[in-house]
């Protein structure tokens, strides 16, 4: 980052704050007056004279204050860390009002027309590709139902369940939907991610019975979801589990419905890949085991499928997801034969991989501090690893590494 960028952020900032235009001299006295600095060299700022000379690190502190930080230093630090969304981006995703405005307005079926969903999944490459973007496209759209279903419940970003932020748009995005499936698919995340996190959030999710309604609600008005039958019933998992009642565990029989719900077997088997990857985070390696034995066969189908021009749809899931789950199950269960499962760059080139990536990083890394040789390795490994945990919240990663790392609590010294 320039300091020239840093300047304009800055300069955004002051006008924000200053909330009146800019465009007079009465205006750049009454900031002066508000800020303490003279009027040359706030015109100077602001580019309005002397477009050649700067000022000084003292009078970028001054208006640091202004708008909430210690000095220039500080704002540096901040503007670095917020990493603001750019100029391109916010560009376009204002650009994509029309589209989104059509969709809501003849309430298009996303779910039917290739051509909507293939719009809608390239502008989702820019919206979810940061924070920031993700946040100015919710602060534009946030009433348009149409997109912001699409958006939320049916593209989960797996990468920020946990984090309080993204919370707050899935909590305020069920009180604003009218859609039972929307509901029961964002609250499902809310669960995951606060388990992901192992409760280390603030903004909570709504009440277990709640989430039991709006599944109650959704299987009395619509047909079988395959995707959201899985992740419902794996909350329910992690509800029983967290509240130690080994009966409620075992009684969930989502595998016979799945069994019954007229799927494919490679669509069985993709969904119970993702309920595997949820029971590691359990860790419930043995029952992992047992059933990825039996869906093996689906890394090969995937991967031909992909290859060729027609690939098989799926319910989101992609390669890396898939290799990463079967790595760690493997390696759980002392089966250290994992070449297979090994990650390529290609694997993470796929388009669903935007929505995985952090999520997949984590089990990865987890992997390799597992299988690494020496403590030296495995500490500087683990380094890696909670800069990923700090951004995306799961602490929960931690718990698993203690199940076979006898020297885990020194990796933090």
């Amino acid at each position: 980052m320039t300091e020239q960028t840093s300047k304009i952020y800055l300069q955004k900032l002051v006008r924000k704050k200053f909330a009146k235009p800019l465009d007079s001299i009465k205006s750049f006295e009454e900031l002066s007056e508000a800020t303490h600095l003279s009027l040359q060299t706030l015109r100077r700022f602001f580019g309005k004279i002397d477009k050649d000379k700067g000022i000084s690190i003292a009078s970028l502190s001054v208006l640091s204050m202004y708008v909430g930080f210690s000095d220039w230093e500080d704002f540096i630090q901040n503007y670095t860390i917020q990493n603001v969304i750019s100029e391109k981006d916010k560009f376009y995703i204002e650009n994509m009002s029309a589209f989104f405005k059509n969709g809501k307005k003849y309430n298009l079926d996303y779910h039917q027309n290739t051509l909507i969903v293939d719009t809608l999944n390239e502008y989702v490459s820019v919206i979810y590709s940061r924070k920031e973007n993700v946040e100015y496209f919710y602060e534009l759209y946030q009433d348009n139902n149409w997109v912001c279903d699409y958006v939320f419940a049916w593209l989960p970003n797996y990468n920020f369940f946990g984090q309080d932020w993204f919370r707050r748009i899935l909590n305020e995005r069920i009180e604003k939907t009218s859609a039972e499936t929307v509901k029961l698919a964002l609250c499902n995340f809310l669960f995951l991610g606060a388990f992901l996190s192992d409760e280390k959030i603030k903004v909570k999710q709504p009440k277990i019975e709640t989430l039991k309604d709006f599944y109650r609600e959704y299987r009395q008005k619509h047909r079988y979801m395959p995707y959201h039958e899985m992740r419902y019933h794996s909350i329910l998992l992690i509800e029983a589990k967290k509240n130690k009642d080994e009966k409620e565990f075992y009684r969930i029989h989502y595998l016979d419905n799945l069994k019954n719900s007229g799927l494919t077997v490679i669509h069985q088997q993709e969904l119970v890949i993702f309920l595997c990857n949820t029971l590691v985070w359990l860790q419930e390696y043995s029952i992992c085991y047992d059933l990825l034995k039996s869906a093996k066969n689906f890394l090969k189908i995937f991967s031909k499928s992909a290859n060729l021009g027609n690939p098989i749809h799926y319910f989101g899931i992609n390669i890396a997801f898939v290799k990463t789950t079967f790595a760690m199950v493997w390696i759980a269960n002392k089966n250290y034969n994992i070449e297979e499962f090994e990650l390529t760059d290609i694997d993470f080139q796929d388009p669903t991989g935007l929505l995985y990536n952090d999520y997949i990083q984590l089990m990865y890394i987890g992997n390799s501090i597992i299988t690494a040789k020496g403590i030296v390795k495995k500490m500087r490994i683990f380094n890696e690893l909670q800069t990923l945990v700090k951004k995306t919240n799961y602490h929960r990663i931690h718990i698993i590494l203690e199940d076979f790392e006898v020297d885990f609590h020194t990796y933090f010294s």
